[in-house]
C-alpha cells in the first residue's frame, strides 16, 4: 500500500498525554490503497484513502503526537 508523509507542523514536547492514543486507530477511512502518515512520528492519519476521496479539513491533529499535519490540496473537499 502507498504511503505520504503529511507536512507537520506545530509538533509539541516529547512525552505529552498523547502517546496513550496509537491504539486510537486513523481519523479518516477510506476503501482505495493509500495512506497518509503523520510527518512526525507516522502515524496513520488516513487510512486506504482512494484517488476520489477527500477530507473535509485543510489539517488534522495527530492523535499519538499531538503535531499538527496539513493534508494535500488533492485530498482537501
Amino acid at each position: 500500500m502507498p504511503t505520504v508523509v503529511l507536512t507537520a507542523s506545530a509538533v509539541p514536547p516529547e512525552g505529552g498525554e498523547r502517546q496513550r492514543a496509537r491504539a486510537a486507530g486513523p481519523l479518516f477511512r477510506g476503501n482505495g490503497d493509500i495512506d497518509y502518515l503523520c510527518g512526525s512520528c507516522r502515524f496513520v492519519i488516513a487510512s486506504a484513502m482512494g484517488s476520489t476521496q477527500r477530507v473535509p479539513f485543510d489539517s488534522a491533529v495527530c492523535p499519538a503526537c499531538g503535531a499538527t499535519n496539513a493534508f494535500p490540496a488533492g485530498l482537501r473537499g
